[in-house]
């Protein structure tokens, strides 16, 4: 093929190489020739160096020939029919040489031939392996979504936008992968684990309260994890009394069983107070979680919520023998459908058995009711419903009457926050970034408690009403539980004090409540007990004990006998905006040492340069004054670096801190084996085939509504409050 001399439209005559061209160093003549070539449309390689002979081992380069990567010609032995790879060699001639220059020390190009025997295109060379480079910039972008759970696809989306294509890049969606794979995975699984322990001692070398431990088998095989931010230590002193803990959450490529305990704060929302990775669900395995809970927290909750889970109940019962515990009754009636559906009279039996769990006035009226419903369906052969009867004092509401619940009932506040997992975690995580991703999820909730804390602080929401105890709560409550306890104020104006009977100094009154159910009227009675001198109430309703607000019932006799301010007991300080909680003043744990120093220097770098270019970029002038400044610095750091004598440039590839010094028990500790925990289905969550068997039949029920029954439960916010435990 002829030779053809590139096109050099729009390259500057001082970046294309001649005879004559001198450099300061080997190096720099090497980068303006790969410069020249990226710009032009080829690759270069090195085509030989010789060395200074007069001098024994010497290993000073004299001099060197750059070459077009298509030089030469290849014949393979291999047949054509069976060949596998490109042939790219076209014997191209295109090179330059360069030689020292001892009298003047630095390096001249002494021969040159610049063209070439193939086309050349710069804009195909963008896409040549060669030159797809990571930048530092994309590097730090590209690590910060992958901490923030930002999936890879719209990390290089956002670059691409950034540089107007993905022609301007210089690399691709597939090399972004392969950093994030080579750079911030850990490819040995043993690894793995050890950057895991490494992480949380350099956790607990930054705050002593930050607590973590590992359990490991007799071949020291890591089986469990438990570890437990500083700002939720502190936090356990407020919202550790009720909490949820759920073990249905499985996103990890281990397979390990994700725990986590959910409380609620002072906003009525869900809040994070630790996370276990389990190595199994047995009772022994819960059993550890739950002594390395009472050594990391010094004391027991007074109530916790689970799953119907034997082995679960058993380490509760084992190790916090004092607390509360309480079985998940959403768990339980979801399951109505696949386990009753095949009756006949399903319907009527789905119905009848939720109006007797959710009606029931006392444990005697469940009891009676529960046995009717039995008879009436035949079902007492159903060792499902048998079962349940045995363990009602898990589940069934009236049980768990009086005892404080903040509200909950079942394990819901866990399975919310799977949905919020999900926006961060996935199925690929090793141990080490799970534990990274956990500590966005910890940021993102201090975050939002934060802002709501803030939100309060700013201004409050107006009353409803006149009334001076409904001011009392607004001074006092957050937003949230003010406006659950301002609910109560609207639904006093459906309640009437009907009678009154009196023993000694307590007073008992009936309230009626009137309310509509399928568009019909209906009233509801409820008895209050009420001390005119101490001004305590209690109403059977059992709201206050249970969720800590007090209910229209209770209002209604304040009301009734002239109370204009309502004593302190029942305006608690669980759900006050007034008091100063510690936790709120320490920050969640984030580690510093996810990136290498470079990084972190360039991240301050950038984060200087953008405040100073936010600040100038409204004028044109100062920004072009911005610019020349920054290319006259450029040019003297570049004199400064070949004044030291740098004969290479410091390599700027993400060596990334994988692993830091660990104690010898912490590097002996091996990868887990893949867990298959009690019939775990391959999907995130556990009872996910359930899941979609019971949303699939309840598509179907709404398409094609059933009569409403006198069973059929569906009541007002404030009733489903009243009845539930």
């Amino acid at each position: 093929m002829a030779l053809q001399l590139p096109d050099h439209t729009g390259i500057p005559l001082d970046e294309i190489p001649y005879i004559g061209l001198r450099f300061v160093s080997l190096q720099r003549a090497q980068e303006f020739y790969a410069n020249y070539a990226k710009k032009v449309g080829f690759v270069t390689r090195i085509r030989n160096t010789n060395f200074d002979k007069t001098r024994k081992d010497s290993k000073i380069p004299v001099n060197q020939s750059l070459h077009c990567s298509r030089e030469g010609y290849r014949e393979s032995r291999v047949k054509a029919a069976t060949r596998v790879k490109r042939i790219t060699t076209a014997g191209c001639k295109a090179r330059m040489y360069v030689m020292l220059d001892r009298q003047k020390d630095n390096w001249m190009v002494s021969k040159l031939e610049l063209k070439h025997t193939h086309p050349c295109s710069a804009k195909q060379a963008v896409h040549y392996t060669e030159y797809k480079e990571l930048t530092m910039h994309a590097k730090c972008v590209i690590q910060n979504n992958d901490e923030a759970g930002i999936r890879p696809n719209k990390t290089y989306l956002a670059l691409t936008n950034e540089v107007g294509g993905s022609s301007n890049l210089g690399y691709s969606e597939k090399d972004e992968r392969n950093f994030i794979t080579s750079n911030l995975r850990c490819a040995d699984e043993n690894a793995d684990v050890k950057e895991m322990i490494s992480y949380f001692m350099r956790m607990k070398d930054i705050n002593p309260n930050f607590f973590y431990a590992v359990d490991v088998d007799e071949v020291n095989q890591f089986k469990s994890a438990l570890w437990v931010d500083t700002r939720c230590r502190a936090s356990y002193e407020y919202y550790g009394d009720v909490v949820s803990f759920d073990t249905t959450y499985r996103r990890n490529k281990h397979g390990l069983p994700f725990a986590s305990f959910v409380g609620v704060n002072h906003h009525g929302k869900s809040t994070l107070l630790r996370c276990t990775l389990m190595g199994n669900e047995e009772i022994c395995c819960f059993e550890w979680v739950f002594k390395q809970w009472l050594r990391c927290m010094g004391s027991s909750p007074q109530a916790i919520i689970t799953g119907q889970c034997k082995s679960m109940f058993g380490a509760i019962k084992n190790v916090l023998p004092d607390t509360h515990h309480r079985w998940c009754i959403w768990y339980i009636m979801k399951k109505i459908p696949h386990k009753l559906g095949g009756y006949a009279r399903y319907k009527e039996i789905d119905d009848r058995m939720h109006g007797t769990v959710w009606n029931a006035r006392s444990v005697k009226s469940f009891k009676k009711d529960w046995s009717a419903f039995i008879v009436e369906f035949n079902l007492e052969r159903n060792r499902w419903l048998s079962d349940l009867y045995d363990e009602r004092r898990m589940w069934v509401p009236i049980y768990f009457q009086g005892k404080f619940w903040v509200g909950m009932r079942s394990t819901q506040r866990s399975e919310s926050m799977h949905a919020f997992y999900g926006g961060y975690l996935h199925f690929k995580s090793g141990l080490i970034q799970f534990v990274h991703e956990y500590d966005n999820v910890l940021g993102n909730k201090e975050q939002k408690e934060l802002e709501d804390d803030a939100a309060d602080a700013k201004g409050v929401v107006p009353c409803s009403s006149s009334t001076t105890i409904e001011r009392q709560f607004q001074r006092e409550y957050t937003t949230s539980k003010f406006r659950e306890e301002q609910q109560e104020f609207r639904k006093k104006g459906d309640c009437l004090v009907r009678g009154a009977t009196h023993e000694g100094n307590l007073f008992y009154l009936i309230v009626k409540e009137q309310y509509i159910l399928y568009r019909e009227p209906r009233s509801w009675n409820n008895i209050v007990e009420f001390d005119p001198l101490t001004h305590k109430i209690r109403c059977e309703c059992n709201m206050f004990a249970s969720r800590g607000i007090l209910c229209c019932h209770c209002l209604d006799v304040y009301f009734y006998y002239g109370v204009d301010r309502v004593p302190s007991c029942y305006v608690l300080p669980r759900w006050s905006k007034n008091v100063q909680r510690k936790h709120t003043f320490i920050k969640s744990s984030h580690d510093e040492k996810r990136s290498d120093e470079s990084h972190n220097l360039f991240r301050r770098l950038c984060t200087h340069f953008f405040n100073v270019a936010q600040e100038f970029i409204t004028c044109e002038e100062e920004a072009a004054m911005l610019n020349s400044g920054l290319d006259e610095l450029r040019a003297k750091l570049v004199d400064y670096r070949v004044n030291l004598g740098s004969r290479s440039v410091p390599n700027t590839d993400n060596n990334m801190v994988t692993q830091s010094d660990t104690a010898c028990v912490a590097s002996d500790i091996q990868s887990p084996s893949k867990v298959a925990t009690k019939g775990r289905p391959r999907l995130k969550k556990l009872g996910s085939e359930l899941d979609t068997s019971i949303k699939r039949y309840m598509r179907r029920k709404k398409n094609n509504p059933p009569q409403v029954c006198v069973y059929q439960y569906i009541v007002s916010n404030h009733m489903f409050a009243c009845l539930n435990g």
